[in-house]
């Protein structure tokens, strides 16, 4: 008989070889870092404020009504002079009367409305948003009667024209500058208004109504009624 330990040795043997070790692989994180979210108003009230009013400024061709110290900028009211009763530039046939002027510290003119033609009244009202610093200004227009106003948003030393709020209380004793609410939530700025019921569009159409939670709203683009 043959001698089988040979065989079996090298079977053995052959067993006993470790097989090659497979590399181990680290499970690469793939997160993506996040945007930094855009600072949210939630639910802030502007809060009307008298700033300091200024008495003695002069703007060369420029009637100045009122003027206030509004941080580091001017803010003046009032309209430019007429020569020989007729208007001139930078008035125009379509853009004349009382308007709103911001000045730097420098007192350079930096922004200018447009005009509010034979407004009587062009009464500024100044609010502010204590969570972000933002000032909304509401001049108050009017007539022999009140008619509305119009609404700007100082924001970090800018101004921007927000729209017209053609809305009165319905009570002669009382105008919109009386009944005003703003609050600002996720980037809306809304105006409300505390009086039971409201002439719209007053003046022109004069339409009375229940105020049923009537308000406008800035949306960032633009000025709109809802009721």
């Amino acid at each position: 008989m043959r001698k089988l330990v040979p065989a079996l040795v090298i079977l053995t043997l052959a067993s006993c070889k470790e097989e090659p070790q497979k590399e181990k692989q680290t499970p690469v994180s793939h997160k993506i870092a996040e945007a930094p979210k855009p600072e949210m108003v939630r639910d802030a009230v502007y809060s009307e404020f008298k700033p300091e009013s200024i008495t003695s400024l002069k703007i060369k061709g420029f009637d100045v009504e009122k003027a206030f110290s509004v941080g580091e900028n001017t803010i003046v009211t009032g309209n430019y002079s007429f020569i020989d009763g007729k208007t001139a530039l930078p008035d125009t046939e379509k853009d004349w009367g009382n308007r709103l002027l911001m000045l730097n510290n420098k007192n350079e003119i930096m922004y200018t409305s447009k005009g509010s033609g034979e407004t009587y009244l062009y009464e500024p009202h100044f609010y502010k948003n204590i969570q972000n610093g933002n000032i909304i200004i509401v001049c108050q227009l009017a007539f022999e009667y009140f008619f509305g106003g119009e609404a700007f948003l100082l924001e970090k030393g800018k101004i921007k024209y927000l729209g017209n709020l053609d809305v009165e209380p319905n009570d002669e004793r009382k105008k919109l500058t009386d009944i005003l609410k703003i609050q600002e939530s996720n980037k809306e700025i809304t105006f409300t208004f505390d009086a039971d019921s409201l002439v719209l569009k007053p003046g022109s159409e004069d339409i009375v109504i229940r105020n049923s939670n009537a308000k406008y709203i800035y949306d960032q683009h633009s000025l709109t009624l809802h009721q």
